[in-house]
């Protein structure tokens, strides 16, 4: 029993010995890893509100009449100044028939029909592009070769070489690359101090060289003694999205530096980029079909007279402009009558905003005729969502796949902006989660137990943060809304920042 007990405890110290040896080592090299990271007052975010609402409408009041003329058409009288009160039935204006040449107006539909058509083509290729990763990271691909780095020749027994060297002497040594190409060689004289004297004297060298080339086979005059080792060496790069993880690309360097795979970046947008040209396209669409209604619209009113060119009142009140007979604008309203001096506009919000804009509150809108501004306040807000189609683009900042209500506000028209005016709606609303932190995306990483980040702790280590996420801003921050603070200071999640417990030196900037 004692014969068996005795090898085991031999075994046991060994092993111990062995797994002591392998935790020291990965402690020491784990030791030499240094994580970069950066303080979240340079990366991040805090006290964001959110965005201002922009939304695009045309002026009306509750009974007007905007009447436009072609370019071109002779005006035979005007009937009303301005000032003047109208009753519906009335004959505003006589124009000359045959002088309505409406097709200037109508090319400008046209034009403006493409314009539409163009940008709703290019929203639906932007919302089926697939986006490319918002930021890409690289990492060694590494691999572990085992290979002689060198094979050393000695004057075996009872032999010698040339008149210099007897058994035991060092001749000559030849390293290798860990392809196993020769790296050079070294040659040895034959009285040696310790370790080996290598041979300078060119003439030497080339006297050993022509001598070695007259042994058929060097094994029957040198022991060849030479050692397998182990070592880790490059072969190429992995290319992984830092979002998830994923892996995209890989590059790889073969051993004479020809390059066996080859990384070709992504082409296109990435999540952030795409989200903007959406927005911005979305805008675009919804100014263009704007235009596109409101040169309708005064086309319509181009062919509104009788078969005696006359142009008869719809509405009774009083006329707020009239343009001069022998120099007016086309582009504008030749005459305008309004029952009211109230002007309104309508917008739309969507329902991120709707706790955050009320009744009574005030939005600023401008003119894209003339530029005038003026403060307009909400009289009406809708109970549902606008299913219209022209409201249908909600230009507000914040989440955009959201419905969208309209509302009204109404403004002076002593504003100088005019009834059947184009405008540009803007609300400011107030406390939109007032106080909300966000951090890059590429910060945060997601495994069994939840959304992580890794952080540097008070002893200047890296350790792993559970966080609380919130709603995600332009596609590249999200909210963190437990877990850190704006003093912390974060690594970036990969590579040697996805390593717990190593050091962390703090930078102005990660390199990733």
């Amino acid at each position: 029993m004692k014969k068996i007990i005795k090898p085991l405890i031999v075994i046991v110290v060994i092993a111990g010995l062995v797994v002591g040896g392998l935790y020291g080592y990965f402690r020491y090299n784990r030791g030499k890893k240094i994580a970069q990271v950066v303080s979240l007052t340079t990366y991040g975010m805090d006290g964001y509100w959110g965005d201002s609402i922009e939304s695009y409408g045309t002026v009306t009041a509750e009974k007007s009449q905007t009447t436009y003329l072609a370019s071109g058409t002779e005006v035979l009288s005007v009937n009303f100044a301005e000032g003047d009160h109208v009753e519906a039935g009335d004959v505003l204006l006589t124009v000359k028939k045959e002088s309505q040449n409406i097709r200037g107006k109508e090319l400008e539909v046209e034009k403006a029909q493409q314009i539409y058509t163009a940008n709703v083509n290019r929203l639906e290729r932007l919302e089926n592009t697939t986006p490319i990763p918002e930021h890409i990271a690289s990492q060694a691909d590494t691999r572990d070769i085992t290979y002689i780095p060198e094979k050393i020749y000695v004057v075996k027994e009872g032999a010698s070489f040339m008149d210099d060297y007897t058994e035991g002497d060092r001749v000559f040594s030849i390293e290798y690359e860990p392809n196993g190409d020769e790296f050079g060689r070294l040659y040895y004289s034959s009285v040696s101090l310790y370790p080996y004297d290598e041979v300078k004297d060119i003439d030497k060298i080339n006297a050993i060289k022509e001598e070695l080339g007259k042994i058929e086979d060097l094994s029957t005059v040198f022991e060849i003694y030479e050692e397998e080792v182990t070592t880790e060496i490059t072969v190429g790069n992995w290319y992984y999205d830092t979002s998830n993880g994923n892996i995209i690309g890989h590059e790889g360097i073969g051993p004479h530096g020809e390059i066996r795979e080859e990384y070709i970046e992504p082409k296109g947008y990435t999540p952030t980029q795409l989200e903007e040209a959406i927005e911005q396209t979305k805008k675009d669409l919804a100014r263009a079909e704007l235009d596109l209604r409101i040169k309708a619209n005064q086309l319509e009113e181009m062919k509104n007279t009788n078969e005696n060119g006359e142009m008869i009142a719809k509405v009774s009140g009083t006329v707020s402009k009239v343009q001069s007979a022998d120099n007016y604008n086309s582009t504008q309203p030749f005459m305008i009558v309004s029952a009211t001096d109230e002007y309104f506009i309508s917008g739309t919000i969507g329902e991120f905003y709707l706790g955050n804009v009320h009744v009574g509150d005030k939005v600023s809108v401008m003119s894209w005729d003339n530029g005038m501004t003026a403060d307009a306040v909400i009289t009406d807000i809708s109970d549902s969502p606008d299913t219209s189609e022209e409201n249908n683009y909600y230009m507000g900042g914040g989440n955009t796949n959201v419905s969208n209500y309209v509302f009204k506000a109404s403004f002076d028209r002593s504003s100088g902006i005019e009834i059947g005016a184009a405008v540009d709606i803007t609300i400011t609303p107030d406390n939109v989660e007032a106080g909300g932190m966000y951090i890059p995306n590429f910060f945060i990483r997601k495994d069994s137990g939840g959304n992580y980040v890794m952080r540097m702790n008070e002893k200047n280590r890296l350790e792993k943060v559970y966080v609380k996420i919130g709603k995600s801003l332009w596609g590249e921050m999200l909210e963190v809304k437990s877990g850190i603070t704006m003093d912390d200071c974060l690594a970036f999640p990969y590579g040697n920042g996805a390593i717990e417990g190593i050091k962390c030196k703090k930078v102005e900037s990660l390199d990733y």
